[in-house]
């Protein structure tokens, strides 16, 4: 059964609204107007009240392309701009309209279990982001050409990634095997004195936030490197923030992201109380207790610019975080240019050898 695909329209124009990363509320691309959320929720609550039955339309489909499995997996809405079917896997909450471009809010996906406790909002546009995905390859010699053209940056998609958040008090209990070595002349020798320590060092500490991605769509090593995100701005739930956007939901239960979590926060620890071992010439760490109280999870949207590329048959993933701009991404380096370039060094160094051959010869000393 194909669903209505929400979107918010422009109370003057009724062109699509989109969340500006800078307004902070939903602009009209069309007529310029700017809208707070909740008016704008106020307004689609009561078209939705006014909807009548004729207005109301369910396509049902005759057939499938796909077996049963792969089926299970889709779900299919309709677009109320143009009419048209949005067909989505099960865990995207937001998309657009591939036919009118319209952004549109998939109902359901984000309700229940699925539904976040917090979203952040973006506080990064899109022309910020390509403008970073240039700098990014600004001055790069042996990229290739073809490689990233405005074609190619206009791609880059806004998306609201799900993370849990877990919030604990930590008791932190540590032992490091250190050595002091010093060194002395007697006579011809060379003494060296190594003595050797096992260093405790105990505490607490409380972390606000430990983010983990909660979707397998996306590479985990990928979004750490664009913390941290600041959830002391995120906002309470509310589906304006995606429309103009991209959103997933959660696929990665909060249990099963635990471990990640724990591992994150005994790094932490081991990391604050070895920064306290001073004075010694080597620390290992031998042993750490690490023990939990008063742990908390909660689901949060983080904002994601996102650009997946090919080249030569390997994808290269640029992200960026949408409320700080912290971007990261990996280059592909065209070969011919790097053969070229070791070429011209070698020749440029050859002459330069050939050259000082040259004046040495003249100079009579060869």
């Amino acid at each position: 059964m194909t669903q209505a695909a929400a979107h918010y329209k422009c109370p003057c124009c009724g062109a699509a609204l989109t969340f500006g990363s800078q307004s902070q509320q939903l602009d009209c691309a069309s007529c310029g107007n700017s809208f707070p959320l909740e008016a704008i929720q106020q307004a689609a609550e009561i078209d939705v009240q006014n909807t009548t039955d004729e207005q109301m339309q369910w396509f049902f489909a005759s057939h499938s392309d796909f077996d049963e499995a792969e089926a299970s997996h889709l779900r299919t809405y309709r677009c109320q701009n143009c009419g048209s079917e949005i067909v989505a896997d099960e865990t995207t909450a937001a998309t657009e309209c591939v036919y009118c471009g319209s952004p549109s809010i998939l109902p359901g996906v984000l309700s229940g279990v699925y539904r976040p406790d917090a979203v952040i909002p973006f506080q990064k546009s899109k022309k910020e982001a390509m403008d970073a995905l240039r700098n990014h390859c600004k001055g790069k010699k042996l990229l290739p050409k073809t490689f990233i053209d405005e074609n190619q940056i206009e791609k880059i998609t806004g998306v609201y990634e799900p993370f849990w958040l877990f919030q604990a008090d930590a008791e932190g209990d540590c032992t490091f095997n250190c050595t002091r070595v010093t060194a002395h002349r007697q006579g011809q020798y060379e003494i060296i004195n190594t003595a050797h320590f096992l260093v405790r060092r105990g505490g607490g500490m409380s972390f606000k936030q430990v983010p983990v991605d909660a979707s397998t769509k996306m590479d985990d090593t990928l979004m750490e490197s664009i913390e941290p995100y600041d959830s002391d701005k995120s906002d309470g739930f509310n589906t304006a923030y995606l429309t103009g956007y991209q959103a997933q939901r959660h696929d990665v239960e909060a249990a099963d992201c635990q471990p990640r979590a724990n591992e994150r926060i005994r790094q932490s620890v081991l990391s604050t109380l070895r920064n306290t071992v001073m004075g010694y010439t080597s620390v290992v760490p031998a042993n750490t207790q690490v023990q939990l109280n008063h742990g908390q999870v909660r689901q949060v949207l983080m904002p994601v610019w996102l650009l997946n590329t090919r080249w030569q048959g390997k994808t290269y993933t640029f992200a960026m975080n949408g409320q700080t701009g912290q971007f990261v991404g990996d280059l592909p380096t065209d070969m011919g240019k790097f053969w070229k370039y070791l070429l011209g060094i070698g020749i440029g160094l050859g002459a330069a050898a050939y050259g000082v051959a040259y004046l040495l010869f003249t100079m009579g000393v060869l």
